[in-house]
């Protein structure tokens, strides 16, 4: 397939993904973390564990002799971040960016400021026309439970910097989603055509709790991930969380319904997000 006929635009990453990559790798560290193996015909072959970083720059795959290839910050770079090992394409890189995906024998072009989650399995991350196999795998003494990893919808490659905060912010505190699974019940619920969130009440019975607080936490927090501020935005909020995949119809599957009229989720088909997001 021609890369011109396959390749999708990642979203871009916020700034403060793109400044973090100069920093330490995030996320798990433990046995449990999936390894990232590097071939690059050039060097050995390197095992990377979560705490690695790889910059792919201009020293890295030339030896400092292709001046199409930028330096280190602005060049591509492999790291692990919550759970699942990414390239993250830096600012300023004149350079194209592919990653060809093997198991799925697709090929994604990664914008500038953009991050791809990699697949288990074998991919070929191509900077510049310089070539390099990646291979992640999950070491053999590792436990098998294996983190879910942070993906989007086949239509979305990459989440955008808002995006894969508020999925780091689910994954430090998971009640926060399932309180807005609660929540925005009606937008999971088939045959309602103008879909609104339940009042608070009604989500405080579903989750069982005393007081509003877990649900105005919530939804402020994850506003000012996404927005930068927790006022202005929660009329936007569903729409965007839904589009992104951030919230979608297993997560009603969360919600216990300790004190309220519903026994289980309601039959569920896909939502349909009905616009809003963030500002880029």
């Amino acid at each position: 397939m021609a890369d011109s006929a396959a390749d999708l635009m990642a979203d871009p990453v916020g700034a403060p993904m793109v400044d973090s990559i100069s920093g330490s790798a995030s996320g798990p560290t433990g046995d449990s973390a999936a390894e990232l193996t590097v071939d690059f015909h050039a060097r050995p072959e390197r095992t990377l564990t979560a705490a690695d970083r790889l910059s792919l720059d201009r020293d890295f795959l030339s030896g400092g002799a292709d001046e199409r290839l930028s330096r280190t910050p602005s060049a591509p770079a492999l790291r692990h971040m919550g759970g699942q090992w990414w390239l993250v394409n830096g600012q300023d890189n004149a350079a194209p960016v592919v990653v060809y995906a093997t198991t799925e024998g697709r090929r994604f072009t990664v914008g500038e400021r953009c991050a791809f989650p990699l697949p288990d399995g074998e991919s070929e991350v191509t900077v510049g026309g310089h070539r390099v196999r990646v291979l992640v795998s999950t070491p053999p003494t590792a436990s098998a439970e294996v983190p879910e990893a942070i993906t989007g919808p086949e239509t979305s490659i990459g989440l955008s910097g808002a995006a894969v905060r508020v999925q780091l912010l689910f994954g430090r505190k998971p009640r926060h989603r399932a309180v807005l699974a609660a929540h925005y019940r009606e937008y999971f619920t088939p045959g309602v055509e103008s879909p609104k969130p339940l009042e608070r009440r009604q989500t405080r019975l579903c989750m069982g709790l005393t007081s509003h607080t877990a649900l105005e936490r919530a939804l402020n927090e994850v506003v000012t991930e996404i927005w930068g501020e927790p006022v202005g935005h929660r009329h936007e909020l569903p729409d965007y969380l839904i589009r992104e995949r951030l919230l979608v119809a297993a997560d009603q599957d969360l919600v216990p319904h300790r004190f309220c009229r519903h026994t289980a989720g309601p039959p569920r088909l896909p939502p349909v997000a009905h616009g809003g997001g963030p500002r880029r």
